[in-house]
């Protein structure tokens, strides 16, 4: 599933590229991926408006077109991509926009889980937890989350209620970084491991970000390339692999039914 980084690096191309452009032409199928709107009611409110802003929130991506607010939960498949050609499953392509002669932008889901949402106000995204790139995303303030939480800190830092954005690859990540064993309860995080934790977050989602996101299945740029984090990862999927730290074995276990990866050496209770 598109992460934080991914729909970040999606925000900052389709801005690059197609800010200021207005839509001159839209296709779209009927399908389950539009909720609180239809395809047709899509069409209508976008066609002939500007794209003006391209705003993100976790993994939600918000454009603001003439004061018309369309959001995109990516899923786990959904992709922007600049060219028709760059897709192996043209027949999974719901949205194609036309911003220009030779201009265009297509959104494919092939596993259709991604959702799509129209809105006549800017969302605010209350009903998510705080942003770890958002300047409110202090120390103080993960401390406070931290102490309200009795949750094994995996589970914490994968709850979009408490921090959006983070998905399983990035707290694998994160958790092995600041060496903290996935299974301990995040309010028995202490003052220097939370420190220690906080910057993992902000180091690990700003290397990502700046690698393009990680590409272990659908995710690609709009440009149709895969990002580059997956050749820096750790422990995420390297089960039998050799820490780098230590040259202990990663092991695997799961938890809330999501595969976790860590060392036992480096990443201790």
């Amino acid at each position: 599933m598109p992460e934080l980084p991914e729909v970040e690096t999606i925000a900052q191309q389709i801005r690059d590229r197609y800010i200021g452009r207005r839509i001159i032409d839209i296709d779209t199928k009927p399908i389950a991926i539009f909720q609180n709107t239809t395809a047709g009611e899509f069409k209508k409110e976008l066609k002939g408006k500007r794209l003006n802003a391209i705003k993100r929130y976790g993994k939600f991506l918000c454009w603001e077109v003439e004061g018309i607010y369309p959001v995109f939960h990516l899923g786990m498949s959904g992709i922007f991509i600049s060219d028709k050609s760059q897709s192996k499953f043209p027949q999974h392509i719901h949205i194609s926009i036309k911003f220009g002669p030779h201009l265009y932008l297509y959104f494919q889901d092939v596993r259709k889980f991604s959702k799509i949402y129209l809105y006549y106000a800017a969302p605010d995204f209350s009903q998510l937890g705080i942003d770890p790139t958002q300047e409110n995303f202090t120390l103080i303030n993960f401390k406070k989350l931290l102490n309200l939480k009795s949750i094994m800190i995996k589970a914490f830092l994968m709850d979009q209620k408490i921090i959006a954005g983070i998905g399983n690859i990035y707290a694998n990540e994160i958790l092995y970084d600041a060496n903290i064993h996935p299974v301990r309860p995040a309010n028995t995080i202490d003052g220097k491991e939370a420190t220690r934790l906080y910057r993992s977050i902000k180091k690990i989602i700003q290397l990502a970000i700046e690698r393009f996101g990680t590409s272990y299945s659908a995710y690609r740029t709009i440009g149709g390339e895969t990002g580059r984090n997956q050749n820096f990862l750790k422990v995420y999927q390297k089960e039998g692999s050799i820490c780098t730290e230590c040259g202990t074995k990663i092991e695997k276990l799961w938890i809330n039914n999501r595969s976790t990866f860590y060392c036992r050496k480096c990443q201790i209770k």
